[in-house]
């Protein structure tokens, strides 16, 4: 072979080999970089997927039957938004085991789909650096010391009292340890219409590397969430970030 054709072979597998794209398993980039050299398409990466974002799947909650409603004193508790918007349990008689299944067979076709939810842990340094250099605005804020976990873009259930209702169901599950309730909870709205829901866990109650997992539970609405973090992954430079 000419000497020409290897220098050409060499150099074309160099460019190959050093520019290949990432593969399975390979760290992602912002993991050997201190946060100041982080550029745009770290901050992405982090805020898209990373120990401390998650994508779940929502499910609902079971409607309550018309006797529960009643039992609990509540009409609106626990009732469809299809079958709530459509009115036809106040219209048609709500004692009526007819009309009440007639009612949520309607509501029934008119819900969509709950869909899935981005859940953040954000209170992890990483997290808050790679919102600032993404530039996203209306990154959630608060005072105090907290663990930080928000829900993204869900559709709101609009009552008066609902950031104390949510307050009261949702809970972080440590193993053998007692569960943490939030200590305040914030609701931000955004233009299209969806809510990101923050909750904010007293640190007082003490995560570390040692907890095998941290189990996030929370009902918004007719909407139930449920999600695993693992500390042990949620590290950078050595250090846990909570």
């Amino acid at each position: 072979m000419r000497p020409i054709q290897q220098l050409c072979l060499f150099a074309l597998f160099s460019v190959t080999l050093f520019s290949r794209p990432p593969l399975p398993g390979d760290d992602p980039s912002w993991k050997e970089k201190p946060i100041p050299q982080w550029d745009d398409q770290d901050a992405k990466q982090i805020l898209a997927d990373s120990p401390w974002v998650k994508h779940v799947t929502l499910e609902r909650v079971r409607d309550l039957s018309v006797f529960e409603r009643r039992d609990g004193g509540n009409w609106d508790a626990g009732i469809a938004p299809g079958l709530a918007s459509a009115g036809l349990v106040s219209a048609l008689g709500v004692f009526d085991p007819y009309y009440e299944a007639l009612a949520r067979e309607l509501a029934r076709h008119m819900r969509s789909e709950p869909g899935k939810a981005m859940i953040r842990w954000e209170s992890a340094r990483p997290i808050r650096a790679a919102e600032q250099k993404a530039g996203e605005l209306g990154a959630p804020m608060w005072d105090g010391d907290y663990y930080a976990i928000a829900v993204y873009n869900i559709p709101p259930p609009f009552r008066w009292n609902l950031a104390n209702e949510l307050k009261g169901l949702a809970y972080l599950k440590r193993d053998k340890r007692k569960d943490v309730k939030p200590a305040r909870v914030q609701i931000l709205m955004h233009d299209n219409g969806l809510v990101t829901v923050v909750y904010l866990f007293p640190r007082s109650a003490e995560i570390t590397r040692r907890d095998p997992n941290i189990r996030f539970v929370a009902q918004i609405g007719r909407l139930f969430v449920s999600q695993f973090f693992f500390p042990e992954d949620m590290q950078f430079e050595g250090q846990p970030e909570l």
